[in-house]
């Protein structure tokens, strides 16, 4: 499958991820590159010498939380080392701690680890040592130049974390508020699911076009929910002909100009599978909404596979892995059992109960973001130096914009959608307090 070109008759037609007609494409992106050939190639040479069990483990995301304690460390070591886990995530900490840790992951890792984070208003959500964007919540309110501001914040927080090597943001939230707040209104750009369109798209741009993977979340649609799928599955009683209009709006255009990947949240939408099962482990969403009614082509995965939105009936962990592999995600997030369900689906494949092509699928999908981010080019080196540095100068540009953000909120008249009284970002003085 190829990840280079995304194409989908939406909106002003066939728009395409190296001819988009919304923004200008900028020379440095990774993502229009010529270079599609090359990748493969060094995909499949990758690929070839893996085992299936190494394969099964390039599709994990395991996370790498606050000052772990020596087991946690010597879990973490194994299975990158021993099982070549592919992927880690940072939580929210100290910069210095994570990237002194993220750096030991990556000597032991035989295959450069691709690094993510949630960093919906930029590096600051999980990192104090950065300046904090203002919430999504917020950027929605400005009234006039939203669309560039949205644009110019996407390559300032692709510059932080590519300073950092980290190369995913699970961002933009797509999701469209209720008039009434609800669980997700704080993370949301607006009620108006043709505004959050344009500023998700936005953003989502100028994080690609300064050379990372976005994620659109919570695919189809987490706005209206009134349960945090955290702590239980939210059930969503929308037509489908809703779903479609509204809730899946902002989708259609992040997938026209070239989202890489999105997140697929836990929660029960009867009106899009009557299983009542979450979207997260239904092929009916995955396979018949998302990858054919919708054409997307990218890098599908599900929030964190821990969360009792989908463990909360009679799922463990291994079940939940497994059933979001089944239904069709490419990358398995978050589990609290990873050795486990490893094994569990390195074992459905060996005995033939699951097809190896169907898992060389995924791990290709998997290991071409890797490649196509430079992870297999000779010097390429995993290691962040000189952070101190780079935080410095990420502060002195983001403030500048920030500043601008702020000015342009401040005279909206358009009400907040969730509380402010502890955002420092409307705030912000030039000592970032």
């Amino acid at each position: 499958m190829s990840l280079r070109i995304l194409a989908a008759a939406l909106f002003s037609g066939l728009l395409t991820l190296c001819g988009s007609t919304v923004f200008a494409q900028v020379k440095s992106s990774i993502f229009c590159d010529n270079d599609s050939v090359k990748h493969k190639a060094q995909v499949e040479e990758v690929l070839k010498e893996m085992s299936v069990r190494q394969k099964v483990a390039q599709l994990f995301v395991i996370s790498i939380s606050r000052n772990p304690s020596d087991a946690t460390k010597a879990r973490q070591d194994s299975l990158i080392r021993d099982y070549g886990v592919g992927n880690i995530i940072i939580m929210k900490g100290s910069i210095h701690e994570f990237m002194e840790r993220a750096n030991h992951l990556q000597s032991l890792a035989k295959i450069p680890i691709l690094v993510a984070t949630d960093a919906e208003w930029g590096a600051a959500m999980r990192f104090d040592e950065y300046l904090p964007y203002p919430r999504q919540a917020q950027l929605g309110r400005i009234e006039s130049g939203a669309e560039k501001l949205l644009y110019k914040m996407g390559r300032n927080v692709a510059r932080e974390l590519i300073d950092l090597n980290i190369f995913v943001n699970y961002a933009p939230v797509a999701d469209v508020a209720p008039e009434d707040p609800g669980v997700y209104s704080q993370r949301a750009f607006s009620t108006d699911h043709k505004q959050i369109a344009i500023l998700a798209t936005a953003y989502m741009k100028g994080m690609q076009d300064g050379g990372i993977y976005a994620c659109g979340k919570h695919y189809p649609g987490h706005g209206g929910s009134m349960v945090d799928a955290h702590y239980d599955m939210p059930v969503l009683t929308k037509s489908r002909a809703y779903m479609d209009s509204v809730d899946l709006y902002p989708y259609y255009r992040m997938f026209a100009n070239g989202l890489e990947m999105v997140m697929v949240g836990h929660y029960s939408v009867p009106s899009i599978d009557p299983s009542g099962n979450p979207t997260s482990i239904s092929p009916i969403l995955m396979n018949e909404v998302l990858r054919r009614d919708q054409g997307f082509r990218g890098v599908v995965i599900t929030d964190a596979v821990a969360m009792k939105g989908l463990t909360n009936d009679t799922r463990g962990p291994v079940e939940a892995a497994i059933g979001v592999y089944k239904a069709g995600a490419d990358m398995i997030l978050m589990t609290d059992m990873p050795r486990q369900c490893i094994e569990a689906i390195t074992e459905k494949v060996e005995t033939g109960e699951w097809p190896m092509e169907e898992l060389d699928t995924k791990v290709r999908n998997v290991l071409m973001l890797k490649a196509r981010a430079g992870f297999f080019e000779e010097g390429f080196d995993p290691q962040v130096r000189n952070l101190d540095k780079k935080i410095a100068a990420a502060k002195r540009r983001d403030y500048r914009l920030i500043k601008k953000m702020q000015r342009k909120m401040l005279k909206s008249k358009k009400p907040f959608l969730a509380p402010v009284g502890d955002d420092r970002t409307l705030i912000l003085d030039k000592a970032g307090k």
